[in-house]
């Protein structure tokens, strides 16, 4: 099977390119553009890295590409036949190579490859000579701050008003190319992206600010300190502080109530105005400016709005310096918002035409959903926004902060792609990313990064999630059928569980794992020294999984031998308690500190049933839940969230059939998520992400459910 992939040669003419001596530089544009001819079978082929998006005669028509393991790239290949007008058509590439470590790209040399064939002949590819045409983009500034921490740049551009125009036209080509060393490819599988444009709705606040230096909430204000371990400009070499600069703006909002937007916002020297979308959505930002002097624009963007935009975390900052004439702005990245600050420093801009154009899976052939209940519809619809905006080319957590593909999380969004589409296509790519590479930099033998395609040089990692990959893989088997992606990763799973075991105990169970132990959001990632029974709990199941996958009977009795060990030690006589530590003699003993999110480990993963603790079960069915903390009977037992285990929760008693109850919850818990921003949480209180692709899983059981009822 690896040896199939890597043999994936698509490219006939052309190879791998960047403008000469920059491949290793940060935050690099470069524009390629190609002019053909319509009315002929056309075919596109393009990669790259880090990054590109393609316009056809000015349009935006594609993102990508698609993302595979470091120093594997994905082909995006696209039929263009009915993208083209009759007679001449310009297709103009801009690729962005960024060089960094972060969470979404790979931090590997940039460069862009391409190639279109009409009619079976290639008639315009990259090549260092007397190919495709190319310019460095020097309108997009380089030496920027990063973003996020886990995204590479923030975007500022200065613009003369023949930028925008010149996606309608061939670039001057005066930047000389070198090819760059050979690429393995991989397919992409997975469909292109939607990019409907998608409006704003609502004018939500607008009035004046002045800039006070001294009451800057921003300046000094940590932006990802750029280390050995985390790539970036550092200060001093920045052209433009755009984080500071906003933190000194203090706004004063002008009293009104939300009006429908109106066609133009007329906004000069120190004004703003802050427009809302239909729901939190992802994309590029875009809008029509005409400016009438020069202008200096900045767009804050946030998933919420309280009187002001947040920016919990990160740089939410665009910036576009504006020389006058007509402007089509529109973001090269894609971002996660559903409010829209526009924030005019200097000059005079009429804007007009505000919107995002989407970036998510296409919605066409997802199953439709049904019930009178007004509630689990719009939770439905919801979850459906969540899934689209977090599943293209891997499973990503948020599609905004991060756009990184997370293990644990991608086994609750694998089962929604499954449920929505009846494929498995994206967790394909997703799963090939974990195998294809030989190792992983910075991680011990045998580890599993905890997210990827991304660069860990902190050598960070979370062992529980490399077991929610075992567990995922298992389930993938069932979906796919595709028994030789199981049987190629064996080798690597027994290497995991090589690694593991090195932390085995006398009593047979894991204890003091390096790195981040990760449980959940709570209290419970306070007890994870030591023996961490829920930890054990998961890494039983995943031996019972290997098991199965694999025919290994030895690794099935060695789970079951966890579990009565775990039964022993841990249960108090009314909860399972999180953790065991050593005392001054090496003795192991009970710390005493229970979690509800231990519960329910313990009955996911096998420790316990309904049968063996009917007791307990009652009790977390009837007294635990969304309604708990308004009259909480178990004040000892430290709450739940939302990541994992208010999952782990609802996902045992949709396996038990408790399925009343289950629709319940599913109302206690989601529905106030779904009507502040129409997507589902990160958490259960909106502090963090409010995008998160696991939690679209609520959609499966609502499905499960509607199956039974109409049975």
């Amino acid at each position: 099977m690896v040896i199939v992939m890597t043999q994936y040669h698509p490219f006939k003419k052309a190879v791998p390119v960047w403008p000469a001596g920059r491949s290793l530089e940060m935050n690099v544009t470069a524009r390629f553009t190609a002019e053909i001819d319509g009315g002929k079978k056309t075919l596109l082929r393009m990669t790259g890295a880090s990054l590109y998006r393609l316009f056809i005669n000015g349009k935006l028509a594609a993102h990508g590409p698609a993302r595979g393991p470091k120093y594997f790239h994905r082909v995006d290949e696209m039929i263009l036949t009915d993208h083209l007008q009759p007679g001449r058509n310009v297709l103009a590439f801009e690729a962005a190579g960024y060089n960094i470590n972060n969470f979404y790209t790979m931090d590997q040399p940039s460069f862009f490859q391409a190639e279109i064939e009409c009619d079976d002949e290639i008639v315009a590819f990259t090549a260092p000579h007397g190919g495709m045409p190319c310019d460095v983009v020097g309108e997009r500034v380089q030496r920027v701050q990063k973003y996020t921490f886990q995204r590479p740049f923030v975007e500022v551009w200065r613009l003369g008003d023949a930028y925008t125009a010149s996606f309608d036209r061939m670039t001057a080509g005066l930047t000389p190319l070198e090819q760059v060393e050979d690429k393995v490819y991989l397919p992409r599988r997975v469909p292109f992206a939607s990019l409907a444009p998608l409006y704003a709705e609502e004018l939500v606040a607008a009035g004046s600010f002045t800039v006070d230096e001294a009451s800057n909430w921003w300046r000094g204000k940590a932006t990802n300190p750029i280390t050995p371990a985390l790539k970036g400009y550092p200060p001093e070499m920045l052209e433009i502080d755009l984080a500071g600069e906003y933190g000194a703006y203090v706004f004063q909002s002008e009293p009104q109530e939300a009006v429908p937007i109106p066609e133009q916002i007329t906004l000069s020297d120190y004004r703003f105005a802050t427009v809302k979308l239909h729901g939190n959505l992802t994309g590029f930002i875009g809008m029509h400016v005409s400016a009438k002097r020069r202008t200096v624009l900045t767009v804050g963007f946030d998933e919420l709005f309280d009187g002001d935009i947040r920016c919990p975390v990160g740089i939410n900052l665009v910036r576009w310096e504006l020389e006058p004439g007509e402007y089509d702005l529109l973001t090269m990245e894609p971002y996660t918002l559903q409010y829209l600050k526009l924030v005019v420093a200097e000059g005079e801009a009429v804007i007009s035409a505000i919107h995002l154009t989407e970036y998510a899976a296409p919605d066409e052939g997802i199953v439709e959903y049904h019930s009178d209940n007004e509630k689990l519809l719009k939770i439905w619809e919801a979850a459906v926004q969540t899934y689209r905006q977090n599943a293209l080319d891997v499973y990503t957590d948020c599609p905004g902060r991060e756009r990184a593909g997370w293990l644990c999380d991608s086994f609750w969004t694998a089962r929604v792609e499954y449920a929505l589409t009846g494929k498995t296509v994206v967790e394909k790519n997703f799963l090939e990313n974990f195998l294809l590479p030989d190792a992983f930099e910075m991680l011990p033998k045998g580890m599993f990064p905890m997210c990827y395609p991304a660069d860990h040089y902190d050598k960070l990692f979370i062992p529980n999630w490399a077991m929610w990959l075992i567990a995922e893989i298992r389930e993938y088997l069932d979906r796919s059928g595709d028994r030789a992606m199981i049987d190629a990763f064996r080798p690597k799973l027994y290497a995991l569980l090589s690694y593991l075991d090195a932390f085995v105990n006398e009593d047979g169970l894991l204890e003091n794992l390096d790195a981040w132990v990760f449980v959940e959001w709570s209290r419970a990632n306070d007890l994870v020294a030591g023996v961490n029974f829920p930890t054990n709990m998961l890494y039983a199941y995943c031996l019972k999984a290997m098991s199965e996958m694999y025919g290994d009977a030895a690794l099935a009795d060695r789970a079951e031998q966890m579990h009565e060990t775990i039964r022993r030690l841990s249960f108090n006589g009314r909860f399972f308690v999180d953790q065991m530590l050593r005392d001054e003699n090496g003795a192991l003993y009970l710390q005493g500190e229970v979690t509800e999110v231990c519960q329910y480990y313990a009955f996911y993963c096998g420790t316990a049933t309904k049968e063996t603790y009917p007791r307990l079960w009652d009790t977390l069915l009837t007294e635990f839940g969304p309604y708990r903390k308004q009259d909480n009977r178990h004040p000892d037992v430290h709450f739940a969230n939302a990541f994992i285990g208010n999952y782990l929760r609802l996902d045992m008693m949709a396996r038990c059939g408790s399925m009343r109850e289950v629709l319940d919850n599913i109302e206690g818990y989601f529905y106030n998520m779904a009507i502040t921003s129409n997507t589902l949480w990160e958490k259960d209180e909106p502090t963090a992400s409010l995008n998160h692709g696991f939690a679209s899983h609520v959609a499966v059981w609502l499905l499960q459910e509607m199956h039974d009822r109409e049975r």
